[in-house]
């Protein structure tokens, strides 16, 4: 199986507009940006899932993540940031990453978020799932 393009980014092996590197990371600018200044956090260990990320790429995922967001609010005199990351079938790429946006008042980058606000019978009996799944 050919390595995946972050992989490829990561060996030097595909172009890319790399802006930090460490040990456990590789940032780079996004070529399909959503904003201006949109960077890719990826973790140079290989792992197609957020939940099978060892923890130690994990953690520096998120502390260059923020590292990364300081320079760009700076930089680009940003509204905000947007960090985000997709799993599964909502995935673009086969490696988890994540995704540093900035954002500018009304850039038309939206969170829709539901109109109808849940039952609180259906919270409860989630909130009791989800207590015994982190047991």
């Amino acid at each position: 199986m050919d390595p995946c393009i972050f992989c490829r980014i990561i060996a030097r092996e595909s172009e890319a507009y790399i802006i930090y590197e460490n040990d456990y990371v590789c940032c780079f600018l996004d070529k399909f940006p959503i904003n201006h200044g949109h960077v890719l956090v990826v973790p140079k260990k290989h792992c197609p899932e957020f939940t099978e990320v060892d923890q130690e790429s994990l953690l520096e995922v998120i502390i260059v993540a923020q590292k990364v967001a300081s320079a760009l609010e700076k930089l680009l005199h940003t509204d905000g940031i947007t960090i985000m990351q997709n799993n599964g079938i909502f995935k673009d790429v086969e490696h988890y990453h994540m995704h540093v946006v900035p954002r500018f008042k009304d850039d038309g980058f939206a969170w829709v978020e539901p109109e109808i606000k849940v039952n609180s019978d259906v919270l409860i009996k989630l909130k009791v799932s989800l207590l015994q799944a982190l047991i």
